[in-house]
């Protein structure tokens, strides 16, 4: 259950045992995540102790089985899987119904996941998680390379090759070159992406992010490259320099823990020292933050949790701005509450919501 609290940026997030005394279902991200060794913070506590007796019982049964094959592709099968109409996790967009159905025909995504289908998810993540640990210990783990990227309010997560960790953010994507870790280590991104970075002094970690070049000093730190002035990065742990891409390193910026730096779409790379807060990286939670924001700022998000084109039909609207924290809630709810947050009126058209 999730509520929301419009203009006072606070989110209560309450798992595990309902108010009506129902039990939960599990977070299958979390659990996902753990079994491929790409746990975030935090999910520890979102996997129950009745979760990982659950995954225990389910190892004892694999391990009487024959070896898995090596090459179960388990971020094919959950993606397989989420792009199921009924698959509802605790913290995902909930999908549209689909208005052009045929006539008579049941909509299945307001089912919650079958548990038959649940097994079958955690039997490929188990036997995935016993296939890499082989292939580990054999010393030769895959390179994750190529484009990889996420759709209208999903979140998803890999490991490089060096041990880097990524989180994109809806509608977000990385590209991650062949060469990787060889010689250098660039990526680029489009979008929204937490980073927890491997540190190697010896082949520093870039991030290409439109116009932004971001070099890792040893850190955590989040990119948003969808913003409507520029691209902004927000550091956790460590340092990052963030300067303009084709410039000499020493125009770099020097971002340390709590900074916030903004590389505006005219070049200037602004700083904010200890500007940082647990909103700048509420995505990654599953939290839509806004804080001041600009209508454009605001359809920006808009497209990429719930695929709504926000078209701005009274120009006099363009210097208000938007303070509201969203968690799960239905696109109605959304437009309801940022149509009472603004003094405005919003009308809906399919994918379409027209702000007057």
């Amino acid at each position: 259950m999730y509520r929301s609290r419009v203009g006072l940026g606070m989110t209560d997030s309450i798992s595990g045992t309902q108010s009506d005394g129902s039990h939960q279902s599990p977070d299958w991200e979390a659990i996902a995540r753990e079994l491929t060794g790409e746990s975030l913070p935090g999910d520890s506590a979102r996997v129950t102790p009745a979760d990982r007796e659950m995954l225990a019982s389910m190892e004892r049964i694999l391990s009487t089985v024959s070896a898995p094959p090596a090459d179960i592709d388990v971020e094919a099968a959950l993606a397989t899987v989420k792009a199921r109409p009924d698959f509802r996790a605790r913290d995902v967009i909930p999908l549209r119904v689909d208005r052009k159905a045929e006539p008579g025909r049941r909509t299945r995504w307001i089912v919650p996941m079958p548990a038959i289908a649940a097994a079958a998810v955690l039997a490929v993540g188990v036997a995935s998680w016993m296939a890499y640990n082989n292939r580990l210990a054999a010393g030769s783990v895959a390179a994750v390379t190529g484009m990889h990227g996420t759709g209208v309010g999903i979140r998803d997560s890999l490991t490089l090759s060096d041990g880097t960790r990524i989180v994109l953010g809806p509608l977000s994507s990385v590209t991650i070159p062949d060469d990787f870790g060889k010689e250098s280590r660039s990526i680029e991104i489009h979008g929204d992406a937490w980073f927890d970075v491997i540190h190697d002094e010896g082949k520093p970690f870039t991030v290409r992010a439109g116009n932004a070049a971001i070099v890792d000093v040893g850190t955590v730190f989040t990119v948003s490259s969808d913003n409507s002035g520029g691209v902004s990065v927000s550091v956790t742990e460590g340092a990052v320099s963030l300067r303009q891409v084709n410039t000499p390193a020493s125009q770099g910026v020097i971002l340390k823990a709590g900074d916030k730096g903004h590389l505006e779409l005219d070049g200037r790379v602004m700083s904010e020292r200890g500007a940082v807060t647990s909103d700048d990286i509420a995505w990654r939670d599953g939290h839509l933050v806004f804080r001041e924001a600009t209508l454009a700022d605001v359809a920006g998000s808009l497209r990429k949790w719930y695929g709504i084109e926000m078209k701005i039909a009274d120009q006099s609207l363009g210097d208000r701005h938007l303070t509201a924290t969203f968690s799960g809630e239905s696109p109605e709810r959304v437009l309801e509450t940022i149509e009472l947050a603004l003094g405005a009126e919003i009308e809906r058209r399919g994918d379409t919501a027209v702000v007057r």
